[in-house]
């Protein structure tokens, strides 16, 4: 049987292209614009080097959170705005079947969208931390910079945080495919009602019944998430602090990789079972509204 995903994601990419790179290309080209008219100040110039590696982290973080807040804002109205303009009749034309063209629509929009942010975050990291030395100490700061050292304790870090890219939509899914789900099915309300009727709903249980695991098992959800990209971000933290001030040899490709591993331990449970499942409900809703034309 033919995959058809490929061309789907074609197809959203075509679509929402324009959005997608005014989310990611608008704020470091206006941060940079904006740079000149402003003053930097609280930065110790004598950490010029660590600075600049903080920048490109910034830089890639922000870009990539921007993106992906935009793709989790737009996603649950997908599917009903296709219902209300007709959009509906050209996904059930192709030859593809409906759970592809959902797929595709999910990995489009909720993992490549804010990939790609990444990467415009990471080209735009070097010139700015550049810009941002240079408007603190002169260009002559932004040089005494060695940048190849820059660029090579950064490539572990930014290479983890892309990998773990994955993980994070997998913990996403259970909230993506549900809140989708809620919007096909309830239209409008669908995320109304999910989000104020479920935060009622787990207060309620928690206050007045002393049912406490639906408040436990969000909380876990929402620190896997959090913690996909890095798993132990205060270790880093004080491993890079170390490694500057103190001149330690560092293995940061070693660091990464453990971390990357911790995260993906995270993958092998019982918990992450159970919200596969609730993502694979969702997931079937969607489908079967899709299925029967909007």
């Amino acid at each position: 049987m033919n995959n058809h995903i490929p061309t789907l994601l074609l197809r959203e990419w075509m679509q929402h292209k324009r959005g997608w790179l005014i989310a990611a290309f608008a704020p470091p080209i206006l941060f940079l614009a904006m740079l000149p008219f402003g003053q930097v100040k609280g930065l110790p110039t004598e950490y010029a080097e660590q600075i600049a590696l903080a920048i490109l982290m910034i830089s890639t973080c922000a870009v990539f959170g921007i993106c992906l807040l935009v793709a989790l804002f737009q996603l649950p109205g997908l599917a009903r705005r296709d219902a209300q303009d007709r959009s509906i009749e050209f996904w059930l034309s192709l030859p593809g079947r409906p759970s592809e063209s959902v797929a595709a629509t999910v990995l489009a929009h909720a993992w490549l969208a804010p990939l790609g942010g990444a990467v415009v975050g990471i080209l735009f990291g070097l010139p700015i931390a550049a810009s941002v030395l240079a408007a603190k100490g002169g260009l002559d700061l932004a040089t005494s910079v060695h940048w190849g050292n820059v660029i090579a304790g950064a490539a572990p870090l930014l290479l983890r945080g892309l990998v773990g890219t994955v993980p994070m939509l997998l913990w996403l899914a259970p909230v993506i495919f549900t809140l989708m789900a809620a919007s096909a099915w309830l239209k409008r309300l669908g995320v109304p009602v999910v989000l104020v009727g479920g935060g009622v709903a787990v207060a309620v249980m928690h206050k007045a019944y002393d049912i406490d695991w639906p408040l436990r098992a969000l909380a876990s959800l929402s620190e896997h998430i959090n913690r996909s990209l890095f798993n132990d971000p205060e270790t880093l933290a004080h491993t890079l602090k170390t490694a500057y001030t103190q001149a330690a040899d560092v293995d940061l490709w070693s660091l990464a990789i453990q971390d990357l591993g911790q995260t993906l331990a995270g993958l092998a449970s019982l918990e992450f079972l159970g919200w596969t499942a609730v993502a694979a409900a969702g997931f079937a809703l969607v489908v079967m509204k899709r299925s029967r034309g909007g």
